[in-house]
């Protein structure tokens, strides 16, 4: 009873907090819209999960059926759903979305994809309120066609609805092709016989970041989660009948395979690197048959995989004159980087402040104790997921822009998302302590270790605040180019602390890009083991500590770098170098330029009485003219750095010491670049990609 009034009581105020958010411009005040919108989504979320957790006898009713019971379709269709209208409104089409929505718009009304005219005639302002150009890397075809190198297949498929509803209409088809992705993958959980683990997962995977983000959003990615967890269930199907002794093969298993095989085909024509995923879930589907069927399995795999991958790489060779369309063979060449490097890839995929997995939904970090769970108890779930995951996890990490260029957070894993969901299953399952009774009904009747209970809860509503912050914000949900999150980039500019030196960065190392990952990953392995519930309690406690004492720290510890670029430096002028959007711009050092005049003053936390600063800088000429960079302790200067006048080329970066100076307590560093001789022009400047400080 208390459970239903508390599910009723939270759904109707979500409606009420929601049209009057909505309605607030009708009535012009609506500047406390983002509060009203973060109760109402933080109430729909408190609704969806006790509704969901509610339905755990329900989805035990349904094991025994072919799919789960609709419920667990519309539940997510009507939340993704009821999200577009604050995003749409909130949001311009951002990253490749434009290219995505204007290829969209040539089909729907052209009926081809040449987006020549589109262009001519600025038809992206449809749906947003610039024109837009060719991207770098697009085709061009005879007679001055031009196409996009993102092809057609989802563009395809949201055309009707975009003809009938423009870009909310394409936004609708995404969700529902999310929706139905959430759906399916809860079927993929009925391996396990405890329904309520089922259920958490498949709440982490629909309703947490970053799956609900590209909701919201016009990207290729969801239509792969959607092919790959179809292919799956196909997978398991065919598995299951077939090691059936009192199954016979028929017409459903005919269409079964067709359907598999299709799926497998489509996602390479949605992005070439989705080959890795196809070509491992084609192969667990051989060896899921017995030995006697795999021959005939991966010939009917192979008959339909084979002219349709021949076609995607026809179509590349004759679109973008290569068979791997806008991509080389370079970048199959893995043994040519370095272990650093593809260490701090892996490492920014889950861990990186602005794109990682667990930074954008904490809840995630439960994946290293679930995939110990999975080696005691899965060991063929954790070896099929490790074979779909790992090859494209180590393609990604290889490549300069791993966190996926200018998109929401962990966009070239997003396929990988339901695989590595899986994951949780075993470590929710509810087991027997030592000397209890044996359940009474499968795992259901067990209990869950009290330290990933405890931990799981603290994460779960960390993930749930930064969801509700990611539909309040929409455009946070794309970080900014140079690493840093909107976030802490806004906490920054407010406090002038500095927090993202205690914050793990694989845009920018530092020694919190590997020590907050591997005490996470700790943390998480201990709660694991943990059935104390005072111990467990503790350990659920660390995470919110650190949290609330990362001012404290931030404020207290002796600063030893200064990111000149950071929120909480004070600049009079300048620019970013390089510019925020340069492609592979993590292969370029990240700096400020402090142009002649300009100046820059940063927080400083003493560790000493006296300092010696390192500067790495790079002098830029506009014109023949020497340059001077002064530091001060507050007003005091404490040394100088002087570049002699050049010719205007390209300078080289160096590293320039400052002999050791007295430094004042509570003052700021201020860098200044004085005029060289009057205020000469163009100025010339000097680029800064960081200080270190050494105090003694």
């Amino acid at each position: 009873m208390v459970r239903g009034r508390i599910e009723t009581w939270a759904l109707a105020a979500a409606g009420l907090l929601a049209a009057a958010a909505l309605g607030a411009p009708l009535l012009g005040v609506d500047g406390w819209q983002p509060l009203v919108v973060g109760a109402a989504v933080a109430l729909g979320l408190l609704y969806v999960v006790r509704r969901v957790l509610a339905l755990e006898s329900l989805l035990e009713r349904s094991a025994a059926s072919k799919r789960p019971a609709l419920v667990f379709l519309l539940l997510p269709f009507a939340f993704y759903l009821a999200l577009i209208p604050w995003s749409i409104g909130e949001r311009v089409p951002d990253g490749d979305e434009p290219w995505f929505l204007l290829v969209t718009h040539s089909i729907a009304y052209d009926f081809d994809r040449d987006l020549a005219n589109n262009y001519r005639n600025e038809d992206a302002l449809a749906f947003m309120p610039r024109a837009i150009e060719p991207q770098p890397g697009d085709p061009e075809g005879p007679d001055g066609a031009v196409y996009s190198r993102h092809g057609a297949v989802l563009q395809t498929v949201m055309a009707p609805a975009y003809r009938l509803g423009g870009r909310a209409g394409a936004m609708v088809v995404i969700a529902a092709l999310a929706a139905l992705a959430a759906w399916l993958f809860l079927d993929l959980t009925a391996f396990s016989q405890d329904a309520r683990a089922r259920l958490i997962a498949y709440l982490v995977f629909g309703f947490a970041a970053p799956f609900l983000i590209y909701s919201q959003q016009i990207w290729a990615e969801v239509a792969a989660v959607l092919l790959a967890v179809a292919a799956l269930r196909w997978i398991n199907r065919l598995a299951r009948d077939r090691n059936d002794p009192a199954a016979k093969p028929g017409r459903d298993d005919r269409i079964v395979w067709l359907l598999l095989a299709l799926a497998l085909a489509v996602m390479p024509a949605l992005k070439l690197r989705l080959v890795l995923v196809s070509a491992a879930l084609a192969l667990i589907c051989v060896l899921r048959l017995p030995p006697g069927l795999r021959r005939r399995g991966a010939l009917v795999l192979a008959a339909v995989l084979a002219p349709t991958g021949a076609l995607v790489l026809w179509l590349n060779r004759t679109t973008f004159g290569t068979v791997l369309g806008m991509h080389s063979w370079s970048e199959l060449e893995l043994y040519r980087e370095s272990a650093m490097s593809m260490a701090l890839g892996l490492n920014g995929l889950f861990f990186d402040l602005a794109y990682g997995l667990v930074a954008c939904a904490p809840i995630w970090l439960l994946l290293f104790p679930a995939a110990v769970v999975a080696w005691r108890n899965h060991r063929r779930l954790l070896g099929e997921v490790a074979l779909i995951a790992v090859p494209t996890l180590l393609l990604v990490a290889s490549r300069s822009e791993w966190y996926g260029g200018w998109s929401p957070p962990f966009r070239y894993g997003l396929v990988l998302l339901p695989f590595l969901a899986l994951l949780l299953v075993p470590l929710f399952e509810r087991r027997v302590e030592a000397g209890g009774a044996a359940p009474a009904s499968g795992a259901a009747a067990g209990v869950l270790p009290a330290g990933v209970a405890n931990l799981a809860l603290v994460l779960a509503l960390l993930s749930g605040a930064l969801a509700v912050l990611y539909v309040v914000e929409p455009g946070w949900t794309y970080n900014l180019a140079d690493g840093r999150h909107h976030l802490v980039h806004y906490l920054e500019a407010r406090s002038g602390v500095d927090f993202a030196r205690f914050l793990p960065s694989a845009t920018r190392p530092r020694s919190a890009t590997w020590l907050v990952p591997l005490a996470a990953i700790c943390l998480a392995l201990a709660a694991g083991r943990v059935r104390h519930k005072t111990l467990a309690a503790t350990l659920a406690a660390v995470p919110v500590l650190a949290i609330a004492g990362l001012p404290i720290l931030a404020g207290s510890l002796p600063t030893r770098h200064v990111e000149i670029e950071s929120a909480a430096v004070d600049r009079t002028g300048g620019n970013l170098e390089p510019e925020r959007w340069t492609m592979d711009r993590t292969r370029y050092p990240e700096a400020w330029v402090l142009p002649e005049g300009a100046r820059a003053e940063a927080p400083v936390i003493p560790g000493g009485n006296e300092v010696e600063l390192a500067v790495t800088v790079r002098p830029v000429r506009n014109r023949p003219a020497p340059l001077t960079l002064i530091a001060r302790s507050g007003s005091r200067e404490i040394g100088r750095l002087s570049f002699p006048g050049g010719n205007g080329e390209a300078a080289a970066w160096q590293t320039r010491r400052l002999p050791t100076a007295t430094w004042t307590s509570g003052a700021p560093l201020v860098l200044e670049v004085p005029y060289g001789d009057g205020e000469a022009l163009p100025p010339n400047g000097v680029a800064i990609d960081r200080v270190d400080l050494r105090w003694d």
